[in-house]
């Protein structure tokens, strides 16, 4: 398919080349392989459809192929013929084309005995699928343009529809499936690696990071699932991991790949959203509800806040523990709502109590490893605070833990500030 602005020529066209494109576009239109756009707007909102229209093509294809192999292993076993090998070895309806579905259909794979072979299978064509997404002219034409608030929009808007059906089936599988398996463990990590891989290519440089926005999607999803399920051994899979940097020559920590700063290089992260550019944090601002209409879309505002700021939290914690001396600082350092629930976590695994309290001290390598890195962390978050002015990082992560050692539990900064510095 190939858009042509419709505007009038001016004194100034070259009239033999637009002769030439005329022809060409005359040739494509007998086809059926064209169309016309306005102006920037229209232009966007065609692309947008006509993707969201293959994407959902392409889903359609795929049920209505598992189901007429399924019909004829059915009819093979009926007459005696041998039985083909089909994609859903289980012979289960498998859909992810919503949450409720990926839910079931997760947990009927972890009931089977061929559940993690189909789900490598489902792995395999969603990954590709968003690859073809990534690689269409419609979406290169996009990537061609200058970065703008509507163009940033459009790209972010078609890449999460793409890859909305990885979503549900990661966070259903950080919710359901057992942490301890490693062939789990595999499946989630590959998934989110491989979508995070960044290739430098020709053109604009925020153009290559962007292309790794499902990484960073599908990260925060399993990561939120996983986390609220207890299950951390996910969330450790994929901090384990190292991407090869073809930029750098070097390899890198998966995390600090698809840091929502580099996805969204330099001043385009503050074009996510009209508006948006004076944001301290617009990648997490953007983030939050919209995880929130997906994956949790009953879910209390303020509960499903102070997991999602926790999380972040936690990325950024990790981050230091990985010798990052310029962690991410998402919205958990202006947001003082979720303070009480992020001081209550800490708490927690510094004395490893409670549901989540011994995972997430065993996510930074049991107590040592958390208080070594709270030193690191607070004194960079001390630095981070006289840099950024309008955020606070919390630069008070070593004090929570010893007072929770002690006996001593805070819900919130000024309660802190009082036991640290008590009036006279």
């Amino acid at each position: 398919m190939r858009a042509f602005l419709t505007s009038q020529t001016s004194s100034k066209t070259d009239q033999k080349q637009y002769k030439r494109l005329q022809k060409y576009k005359a040739a494509l239109q007998a086809k059926g392989l064209t169309d016309n756009y306005r102006h920037l707007e229209e232009f966007k909102d065609k692309v947008f459809r006509h993707i969201t229209s293959a994407v959902l093509e392409i889903a359609r294809e795929d049920k209505e192929r598992r189901a007429a192999e399924q019909e004829a292993k059915l009819t093979e076993q009926a007459i005696g013929l041998p039985v083909q090998a089909i994609p859903s070895t289980s012979g289960a309806y498998i859909s992810f084309d919503t949450l409720s579905e990926a839910q079931t259909s997760v947990k009927t794979l972890l009931e089977s005995r061929f559940g993690v072979q189909d789900m490598e299978d489902v792995k395999e064509q969603e990954i590709t699928r968003i690859q073809s997404i990534l690689a269409s002219p419609d979406l290169a034409e996009l990537l061609s343009r200058q970065a703008s608030a509507e163009t940033i929009s459009a790209i972010t808007q078609i890449l999460e529809t793409a890859t909305t059906p990885s979503m549900y089936v990661l966070a259903a599988i950080g919710r359901y499936a057992d942490d301890t398996s490693l062939e789990w463990l595999d499946i989630t990590g590959d998934w989110i690696e491989r979508l995070s891989t960044r290739k430098v290519e020709g053109g604009y440089k925020w153009a290559n990071y962007i292309k790794t926005y499902p990484g960073l999607l599908l990260l925060y999803t399993l990561g939120l699932s996983a986390l609220r399920a207890s299950k951390m051994n996910f969330l450790q899979e994929v901090a384990s991991r190292q991407v090869y940097s073809s930029e750098y020559n070097w390899e890198r920590p998966l995390l600090d790949t698809i840091d929502p700063r580099y996805v969204f290089y330099d001043s385009v992260s503050g074009m996510i959203e009209p508006g948006f550019e004076r944001r301290f944090a617009p990648v997490s601002d953007h983030l939050a509800p919209l995880l929130k209409s997906k994956l949790y879309p009953n879910e209390e505002e303020a509960r499903y806040l102070d997991w999602f700021d926790f999380f972040e939290f936690l990325l950024s914690f990790k981050a230091v523990q990985q010798l990052e001396s310029h962690p991410y600082f998402g919205s958990f350092t202006w947001r003082w709502e979720t303070k009480r629930f992020t001081f209550k976590m800490i708490q927690d695994a510094a004395v490893q109590q409670g549901r989540y309290g011994a995972a997430i001290s065993d996510f930074f390598g049991g107590n040592a490893g958390l208080e070594e890195t709270a030193v690191s962390y607070d004194r960079i978050a001390s630095q981070s605070q006289r840099d950024f002015g309008r955020a606070n990082p919390p630069n008070y992560t070593s004090h929570l833990i010893q007072l929770a050692k002690a006996g001593k539990r805070v819900s919130s900064y000024q309660e802190l500030v009082n036991v640290l510095q008590p009036s006279k």
